[in-house]
């Protein structure tokens, strides 16, 4: 009688605290907010990370209609002074490429591509204004464009202009407000247009090609280097991983946490992340950390979380 009943007893406590556990997860979710782009890959750790964890619940949220401090802020680019506080820390947990981007229809994409654009002909046409008058001194863009930029404090902004040595201000053009996606769709509807994107809004992810309605402004590379870029992305990926081109800007992005107010459920996340979810970096356009960085990332999780049970 007595085995029966502190058997009972013990499957009792064992549903109380899986369901405690349960509620608590339901009452505290992981908050994650910041950069759009990156939504689609972090939706997708979320979804597997919860297969093996399903008492933990992460919830992305918009910046603006948050009214909650998220647990996991995403940054796209270097963080600029000031913009952390105190005790923020960040962990990297993948990269990506920002390339040049223009109608597939452009009247001028025959003539430069033969050369291609270099670094300097790229920060020429995001970075400075022209003249087309009496002032002979002022030196013309190596083709007419009208340049579309997201709004200065965004990620993709920062980032490229950081790259080429400038201000996110002093990026010239158009402005488009929301997600980099709309960059897209400014360009397809003007036959001029130019504007700058990651791998992932470039192509589909599906299809693995390049979107219909764009080609990439072609860059002056060597001639394997321009083939790979122009097919699908996942050769893109490889090419960008395994060397370094002059003219595409390849940026960390990861997520900044408080390192007073982390719970373990955020630090045991950003773990898996750091391990198993690289292996979903690929299917979303982003590329992987090099293994050196990855290991600096996961030892500086370790050391600053030693604390937590």
């Amino acid at each position: 009688m007595k085995t029966k009943y502190f058997s009972k007893l013990f499957l009792a406590l064992l549903f109380l605290s899986t369901g405690l556990a349960a509620q608590n997860s339901d009452n505290n979710p992981i908050l994650i907010s910041g950069t759009k782009f990156t939504y689609p890959l972090i939706e997708k750790w979320i979804t597997e990370y919860t297969k093996i964890n399903p008492n933990v619940q992460l919830k992305l949220v918009q910046s603006k209609a948050n009214t909650q401090d998220p647990d996991l802020n995403v940054i796209a680019h270097f963080p600029q002074k000031d913009e952390l506080k105190e005790n923020d820390g960040i962990v990297y947990a993948g990269r990506y490429a920002l390339l040049p981007v223009t109608n597939s229809k452009n009247p001028f994409l025959t003539s430069i591509a033969k050369k291609g654009l270099n670094k300097k002909d790229i920060d020429k046409l995001f970075f400075e204004a022209f003249n087309y008058g009496d002032d002979q001194k002022k030196e013309k863009p190596k083709l007419p464009a009208t340049i579309y930029a997201r709004e200065n404090h965004s990620c993709a902004s920062t980032a490229l202009a950081g790259y080429f040595g400038h201000e996110s201000s002093e990026i010239k053009g158009k402005k488009v407000l929301g997600d980099d996606i709309y960059l897209l769709s400014a360009v397809k509807k003007d036959t001029i247009g130019i504007a700058y994107n990651n791998l992932g809004y470039l192509f589909d992810i599906n299809t693995r090609k390049l979107k219909d309605g764009i080609a990439l402004l072609p860059l002056d590379l060597k001639k394997d280097e321009k083939n790979v870029l122009s097919g699908n992305v996942d050769d893109a990926i490889t090419l960008l991983e395994r060397s370094q081109i002059e003219t595409i800007p390849v940026v960390n992005f990861g997520f900044v946490y408080s390192q007073q107010n982390i719970r373990k459920e955020v630090s045991d996340f950003l773990k898996w992340v750091l391990t198993d979810g690289q292996k979903y970096n690929h299917g979303f356009g982003f590329l992987n950390l090099n293994k050196e960085v990855l290991a600096e990332q996961s030892n500086h999780l370790t050391e600053r979380l030693l604390s937590l049970k």
